[in-house]
């Protein structure tokens, strides 16, 4: 979908009076659970307080961003700190990190190996392609001291280049992020993101070992610079760090394995 049918999609909303805005939230998603925690539990919350509230599912990464700085949406949930930040810097963009959420951890899995020790000399690890994921996974396979990275590159900049150690002579395969679950027979192994093993129908616990994510890979709502003060942001936010979304979370079965944010902590 190219911008302008991506506009012509979603902004149909725009000319309406800046009144009739003032009570409508939309909100951008990567098809996976955070649009399904969103709209279980989060969009009831602010339709009680009287949002009308427009999900918009995109299948492509950068749609959901490139959506909210054109206006056509005003807030996406999908992405991590480390994500938004390359965006930003490849497109001039202005997007702003507004509050982290619970977080479906990247993982280890595999449909032969149950434990680290059933990796051997030269397997096939297949790692997510974009760079800012390419680096989480790396610095994941390093913690797992299956690797070791360059101490001098930051972990959301690593890529194969720097690899500095490799005691097992891994085969370190990229491959498009979404598409790595169905992957899983062509390669050993595989660090795939926690929203794409959830949406593929697996289980967070058949990992071989997952990470507890660091600040800058917790997913997080993400709106422009200029929506800091808005009165529904405020609202938005305030549903996410409520006790009743806690609630959801600690007792939802398709939620389980996620981790949490400090605020709940």
């Amino acid at each position: 979908m190219n911008r302008r049918h991506l506009l012509g999609f979603l902004g149909a909303a725009v000319a309406m009076p800046a009144m009739a805005q003032d009570r409508q939230i939309r909100i951008g998603f990567f098809p996976g659970p955070y649009a399904d925690q969103f709209k279980r539990a989060i969009q009831p919350m602010l339709e009680r307080e009287g949002y009308r509230v427009t999900v918009t599912e995109l299948s492509n990464a950068i749609q959901p961003n490139t959506a909210v700085m054109d206006g056509a949406l005003d807030a996406n949930i999908f992405q991590n700190r480390a994500f938004m930040e390359t965006f930003n810097e490849r497109n001039r963009g202005d997007l702003r990190e507004m509050l982290r959420i619970p977080s479906a951890p990247l993982g280890l899995y595999s449909r032969n190996i149950t434990a680290l020790d059933g990796i051997r000399n030269g397997m096939r690890v297949a790692v997510p392609n974009d760079p800012a994921n390419m680096g989480r996974a790396l610095a994941f396979l390093a913690s797992l001291n299956l690797i070791t990275l360059d101490p001098s590159v930051p972990a959301t900049r690593a890529t194969q280049r720097n690899i500095t150690g490799n005691p097992r002579n891994l085969q370190i395969v990229p491959l498009d992020a979404p598409q790595m679950p169905r992957a899983l027979p062509d390669v050993d192994a595989a660090a795939i993101l926690g929203n794409h093993v959830i949406a593929a129908g697996m289980l967070l616990s058949s990992a071989i070992a997952l990470e507890d994510p660091a600040p800058e890979y917790q997913i997080i709502i993400v709106a422009r610079e200029g929506a800091a003060n808005a009165p529904w942001l405020r609202d938005l936010l305030a549903a996410y760090r409520s006790p009743a979304f806690k609630e959801f979370i600690a007792n939802d079965p398709r939620s389980r394995g996620f981790s949490t944010p400090d605020y709940w902590r």
